[in-house]
């Protein structure tokens, strides 16, 4: 029985040989890789071939091709194919190569036929610039070649046109501007010498920019009390700009130095210049985009430089005018130190820059070397900010030491010249006063500056004659100034 088994076996074995021996096991002719092109509004990958000449064809092996390898990804069982759409394409996100393969109905694989890519589109924005940026790869093709790229674009829906052209090795496009608060869409054809065209993805951006300010105020420049310059800006509050600087000039015509330069988005910006330029200082604050490009500016705010000098008895004041507030310049406001204390001594209108002040009218109460005035400045309406106020740079003078002694009065009763009192320029810090007869008799004695002589000594008025008087006063910066002289007493009338 089991040699039968075997002889049956045998006789099997001796039937197939022939047919063993005439299996087909020859590679087919690859095809040619015509086009890959994407649909740029599925994303969808589309390869076109021609067959290769081989007439035993079965079918077609799809493969993406990665570093010189590829990468089946799916088979075509029909031997007349010319064209296949990868439905599940990545060439919308990066770009995409691809070769294929014919097979025969021996299942023998042919190789791997030219491969071609798909382009892949990138656009950018350049805010600082206001210009669109599109980037592509080369389709790499020889036969046929580019003949040139075309740019087709559209806005916000509308049908896409042709935005313009690149020779076939340009690969880079400028949109030299845009409008914000759109939807632009681009996608690139590449003309081939063939008259065929290979498409790109499509690529769409939005120029939704940061809102830039619609306005920004300069509150004001204001100088504080040890010389630096405080400084105030409002911003519109709806911007979404958050970048801003602060420049400062001599000048308004003048390149500007910048002082500031940070992020603030509380609407409110305060800065203080601890280096303030000499004489008038213009500052204004700038909104920066992304580049750090200035995109808009406030107002001017500027310093207040005020001049003193003396003259005679009267002190001249002069200063610049306070530039270009929005809401002008309401009222003016002039401070004079004398004593340790800014106290308001005149209100003058916005136009004045000069204004004259006497020493006669503080010349009692001076308690220091030097006379220092301040100018404060208020806006008038303005619709940004309330209450605007800029304070001059002080300036003061040196308190001439006068000492004005008269040589007659006349105690008669009439309320005229009634008391002998020196007139001093300085309020004193030690002060005496001495009268005397010609006989040397001290007659009167006072340490009170404010204090004069009625002609008497006690309660006896004396008579007509002339008089010898001594004082001695020290200044508050401790120097001691000592006069003598006479004085002569005069009656009018008769005196009782």
């Amino acid at each position: 029985m089991i040699n039968y088994i075997r002889a049956i076996a045998l006789i099997i074995l001796l039937s197939i040989i022939p047919q063993l021996k005439a299996q087909d096991t020859e590679r087919p002719l690859p095809p040619v890789l015509d086009l890959v092109s994407v649909d740029p509004f599925s994303g969808n990958t589309m390869l076109q071939w021609t067959a290769g000449g081989s007439a035993d064809i079965a079918g077609y092996v799809i493969y993406l091709y990665l570093n010189e390898e590829g990468y089946a990804i799916d088979t075509i069982y029909d031997p007349i194919a010319t064209s296949y759409t990868n439905t599940e394409s990545n060439a919308s996100f990066f770009p995409e190569s691809y070769v294929i393969a014919a097979i025969d109905s021996s299942d023998n694989v042919s190789p791997l036929s030219n491969f071609l890519n798909t382009i892949f589109l990138e656009v950018k924005i350049d805010t600082c610039g206001n210009s669109l940026n599109l980037t592509w790869n080369r389709y790499l093709s020889i036969d046929p070649s580019v003949n040139e790229y075309q740019v087709y674009f559209s806005r916000d829906g509308s049908p896409y046109n042709q935005h313009g052209q690149n020779p076939g090795n340009d690969t880079s496009y400028i949109v030299g501007s845009f409008e914000s608060y759109s939807e632009y869409c681009f996608f690139i054809e590449a003309v081939l010498s063939n008259g065929s065209s290979s498409f790109s993805n499509k690529r769409c951006v939005n120029t939704d920019l940061p809102v830039p300010p619609g306005w920004i105020n300069a509150n004001f420049a204001s100088y504080q009390e040890e010389g630096t310059v405080l400084l105030s800006f409002t911003v519109d509050p709806l911007t979404e700009y958050e970048k801003f600087r602060i420049e400062r000039s001599s000048d308004t015509t003048a390149v500007p130095d910048i002082i500031y330069e940070g992020v603030d988005n509380d609407g409110l910006i305060d800065h203080i210049d601890d280096n303030p330029t000499a004489g008038t200082g213009y500052y204004r604050l700038a909104a920066l985009n992304s580049c750090n490009e200035p995109v808009v500016y406030s107002n001017y705010a500027s310093t207040i430089n005020l001049s003193v000098r003396s003259s005679s008895d009267e002190i001249q004041l002069n200063w610049n005018s306070y530039y270009r507030w929005r809401g002008g310049i309401s009222t003016q406001r002039i401070y004079r130190n004398n004593d340790g204390v800014y106290r308001e001594i005149a209100i003058i209108n916005g136009t004045d820059t000069s204004y004259s002040d006497s020493f006669d009218n503080f010349i009692y109460e001076t308690l220091q070397k030097d006379i220092c005035y301040r100018i404060v400045a208020e806006e008038g309406i303005n619709p940004y900010t309330a209450d605007a106020t800029s304070i001059s740079a002080v300036a003061c003078i040196e308190q001439p030491l006068k000492v004005f002694v008269p040589n007659a009065f006349t105690p008669d009763g009439n309320s005229v010249n009634e008391q002998f009192k020196p007139v001093l320029s300085f309020s004193p810090s030690m002060y005496r006063m001495i009268i005397k007869n010609r006989a040397g008799i001290t007659l009167f004695e006072t340490d009170d500056y404010l204090e004069g002589w009625d002609g008497k000594h006690g309660n006896r008025k004396l008579p007509e004659d002339v008089y010898i008087w001594f004082i001695e006063a020290e200044t508050p910066e401790g120097k001691t100034i000592t006069k003598t002289g006479t004085v002569t007493i005069i009656f009018n009338q008769d005196v009782p």
